[in-house]
């Protein structure tokens, strides 16, 4: 509560049009971050008439406030799924021994994130030649599995110490 009285006050203190009866609307350019489990972020930017405050906070009653300031307010929102992005063209792969998503097949060579290195002499024929080719990453599930099945599995290499 004490946090929604604060933001209500910055809001009229940088929006103070609002506040007087039969006021025009406010325009506003809303920027909306979105945070994935992957890392990934993507940032939506709009403009947006705000006719009235309460209206504009329920709208985005999920979103934290990052920054605010005369005709700007940054959101964001902490997405506990994969990116769009991922979705579309994300495989888990090997590269240099380590676990790495790839834009695209591993073949490919578009390596985008790498984990962990594994013991390749520890995997099993199958999983040698399914990081070759690729594991589609299509969903959350596909993507917390794969990790925990390299991590698991005790095929992490011993780092030097």
């Amino acid at each position: 509560m004490r946090r929604l009285l604060a933001i209500c006050g910055l809001f009229l203190v940088i929006f103070p049009s609002l506040t007087a009866e039969a006021a025009d609307p406010v325009e506003v350019e809303v920027v909306l971050k979105r945070h994935y489990i992957d890392g990934n972020e993507t940032v939506v930017t709009h403009r947006e008439k705000i006719y009235a405050m309460e209206d504009f906070w329920s709208t985005y009653h999920d979103w934290q406030l990052v920054t605010q300031k005369e005709g700007q307010v940054v959101l964001k929102q902490d997405v506990m799924d994969i990116s769009p992005s991922l979705k579309k063209d994300g495989y888990f792969g090997i590269y240099k021994g380590k676990l790495t998503i790839f834009e695209g097949r591993p073949m490919d060579q578009q390596a985008i994130q790498s984990f962990y290195q594994i013991n390749k002499g520890k995997l099993e024929s199958h999983q040698a030649k399914q990081l070759e080719e690729g594991i589609k990453i299509q969903s959350k599930e596909v993507y917390e599995e794969v990790l925990e099945a390299f991590r698991s599995k005790k095929l992490l290499e011993a780092l030097p110490s």
